[in-house]
């Protein structure tokens, strides 16, 4: 794929809602031709791309000037919070959806997920293809069992990418990403939404996830603190999430663990998943992941293989 996609000058005319998707950009546009190209092939119209560019490229700037459906803004590399809340601040449509530099949107996306908010939902989310190391298997994402808990399902289990999800703008009317979070502001904003919104989810694929070793969410020490933080940040936010805070907490050390162990760290991995065991919320999958640590090789490629027999990102 080239870097510099060859995109329509205008879309098809329709007319349904218009939906507006925010692509953030810092030092990744090599990529940015898939995501931009997934959102021209929509088989729904209309919808405007806002390119937040962080790394001032002009090919990107030049790109966007030629069509009428993409906006091309600059902003100082402030964090990947703050690309998304400028790109919604700029939003026009009656929708709102995130779409990463290095992913892209299978070609029914919106049109599926337009078809939920029909029936009533607010925030719309999808399965996803995970693509990691040249290798593809599938996402699936978390159901949805019961609407006024479903905040709380989510803290435990995840699997929302925010590349699937599209919301109502009035959600994002008293919502913003935390700024301050340096990863994990995707969880944070979604576990509010689900909160105070009603959720609504499509099973089967709508995006091509790419998960890259060089990613934020390699860097497990990062990722535990934002993690924590998060949690500290909804407990004094939700009363109702009092009965779960220990639970919490040792479910966000337990992905510290298994952060650790992908970056082939197995004695601070089974350091931190023997403490949770030992504060006594350790399951079956802890267990298991306990023993990929005590394997003398191939650990990381375990790992692998049982998250993909997992299926859900968490």
């Amino acid at each position: 794929m080239s870097p510099h996609p060859s995109l329509p000058s205008t879309l098809p005319d329709s007319d349904g809602p218009l939906v507006s998707v925010v692509v953030p950009t810092y030092e990744d546009a090599e990529y940015i031709g898939g995501a931009l190209e997934s959102i021209a092939d929509q088989t729904h119209t209309p919808v405007e791309a806002i390119i937040v560019d962080s790394s001032g490229v002009d090919w990107l700037e030049s790109l966007a000037m030629e069509t009428d459906w993409c906006r091309y803004v600059f902003q100082e590399p402030s964090g990947l919070s703050a690309a998304r809340n400028y790109g919604i601040e700029l939003a026009e449509g009656e929708y709102v959806g995130f779409l990463d530099a290095d992913d892209e949107w299978l070609p029914e996306k919106l049109e599926r997920q337009l078809e939920v908010f029909k029936a009533g939902a607010d925030v719309v989310y999808s399965d996803a293809y995970v693509i990691e190391n040249g290798d593809r298997f599938r996402l699936s994402s978390l159901p949805i069992d019961n609407p006024d808990h479903h905040y709380v399902n989510f803290l435990y289990e995840g699997g929302v990418p925010i590349p699937t999800v599209v919301a109502r703008r009035e959600c994002f009317e008293s919502e913003r990403f935390d700024e301050s979070l340096p990863a994990v502001e995707d969880r944070h904003m979604l576990a509010r939404l689900f909160y105070e919104y009603q959720p609504g989810r499509v099973t089967e694929p709508l995006v091509m996830y790419n998960r890259r070793s060089n990613s934020m969410s390699s860097d497990a020490d990062v990722m535990y603190e934002a993690e924590i933080a998060v949690l500290d940040s909804l407990f004094d936010r939700y009363d109702e999430l009092a009965p779960h805070r220990d639970k919490l907490y040792a479910k966000a050390q337990y992905k510290y663990g298994k952060r650790l162990l992908r970056t082939g760290e197995k004695r601070a991995a089974r350091q931190e998943l023997i403490a949770v065991i030992q504060g006594g919320y350790g399951d079956l999958r802890t267990f298991v992941l306990l023993s990929v640590t005590l394997l003398p090789v191939r650990g990381r490629r375990m790992l692998r293989y049982l998250e993909r027999m997992q299926e859900r990102l968490t």
